[in-house]
């Protein structure tokens, strides 16, 4: 039986013979109708008018709202927010009750508005969220961009390879076609098993100036994170090869032609990298800020203290960062500035200097200091992890060789 005939007046005829016209007839009352509905949240878009967009009176969206408001910051949901809403129709297809109103937070929690004694009450549960493992094998014969969509790997995830790999190599410079990369990363599905998100990446090699560089994700107990490559040695160094901001210079960078970004010269006192004007400029190492001023012929310059042996210098800045000042502190790859041409420049760019007790090094070939390597008691099972990992990603570069 279809129980939308309801709205049009089903009758049935009684015993064993048709009634018809005047004779007995009997209404057969129909059960509410309950209805689910995902509504999204659309720009400028507050959350009452979505809800009301969609049939919720006024009063009733308030009274949903006010408990909701305790728990989640409604000021900060943002386009494309999806609410889940259920409720009861009433014959003529109006909402007659509200019987829940649900929201996914950003910390992977649902919060969920249901009928209570009084009004409403909220509740936040954990998402039921599982994760599974995806592989991108990948040539580079233009921009680390353009491979990495030709591989299928998420385009968020490109400046996190980038970043595991930035204390060794300068991504302006370093990386030639041919050069070939390989990443596990994790793919996060929602209570359904759908694709939500992509998650971390578990480990990545990338082939460049003739070298195999590898980094394998470690969390420890307290679920911190941290990479090392498969000799137990960890990624994160002192100092980033490249203070540029990486995201910026990629989509733009492209390895069959020349272009301003990836131009550079070895001045006698630091490295020069031509890029935009405007350009982000990263903090190369963490640590204490000693000059953030006019400087002559550097026009705007940044130095950074990071040990009492190391310090950078950033120069011709267009402008710094809000917030800084001499003595604030700084964290490795934290903005600091924007490329510009001040002081005695001849063009938008950085001048960059890494110097050791006070003297300038190259910036670009200097061996820096590392953290610890992996604990030995930890050594078996990540050697097991790594043997893995290689293993998904070795297949996958054969099957993209058969293609």
């Amino acid at each position: 039986m279809n129980w939308a005939l309801s709205r049009v007046g089903l009758t049935v005829a009684l015993g064993f013979g048709l009634v018809v016209g005047s004779q007995a007839e009997e209404a057969i009352t129909l059960p509410p109708i309950h209805i689910e509905r995902t509504l999204t949240l659309q720009p400028n878009e507050p959350l009452a008018n979505l809800l009301t967009r969609h049939g919720v009176s006024a009063s009733q969206a308030h009274q949903l709202m006010q408990p909701l408001s305790k728990k989640v910051n409604l000021r900060r949901l943002r386009p494309g927010q999806e609410v889940i809403l259920s409720y009861q129709e009433d014959g003529a297809g109006a909402i007659e009750r509200i019987e829940s109103l649900a929201l996914f937070t950003k910390n992977d929690s649902i919060a969920t508005v249901a009928p209570a004694t009084q009004g409403y009450q909220v509740s936040v549960a954990k998402r039921p969220l599982t994760q599974r493992q995806a592989v991108a094998v990948g040539h580079i014969e233009g921009s680390l961009y353009h491979a990495a969509k030709r591989a299928h790997l998420p385009a968020a995830l490109v400046p996190a390879f980038a970043n595991l790999f930035a204390w060794e190599l300068d991504f302006t410079r370093d990386i030639h076609p041919g050069d070939v990369f390989k990443v596990v990363y994790e793919e996060v599905l929602d209570e359904n098993g759908d694709f939500l998100r992509t998650g971390n990446i578990i480990a990545a090699e990338l082939h460049a100036r003739g070298k195999r560089r590898t980094a394998f994700r470690v969390t420890d107990a307290r679920g911190q994170a941290d990479y090392y490559d498969e000799a137990g040695q960890p990624k994160k160094k002192l100092l980033l090869r490249t203070p540029l901001e990486f995201t910026r210079i990629s989509s733009h960078y492209n390895l069959n032609r020349k272009h301003p970004i990836s131009g550079y010269t070895r001045a006698h006192k630091g490295t020069d990298f031509a890029a935009p004007t405007g350009t982000p400029v990263k903090a190369s190492g963490s640590g204490i800020i000693e000059k953030i001023q006019w400087w002559g012929g550097y026009g705007r310059y940044i130095r950074i203290k990071h040990t009492n042996k190391y310090k950078t210098a950033y120069a011709h800045l267009h402008k710094f960062a809000r917030g800084l000042k001499p003595g604030s502190r700084v964290r490795q790859g934290q903005v600091i500035g924007y490329v510009g041409t001040t002081g005695g420049s001849t063009g938008p760019h950085l001048h960059y200097e890494v110097l050791v007790h006070g003297k300038q090094v190259n910036a670009l070939r200097a061996k820096l200091p590392a953290g610890n390597p992996l604990p030995k008691a930890k050594r078996p099972a990540f050697e097991q992890m790594v043997a893995s990992l290689k293993a998904k990603w070795d297949a996958a570069e054969v099957q993209l060789a058969q293609k």
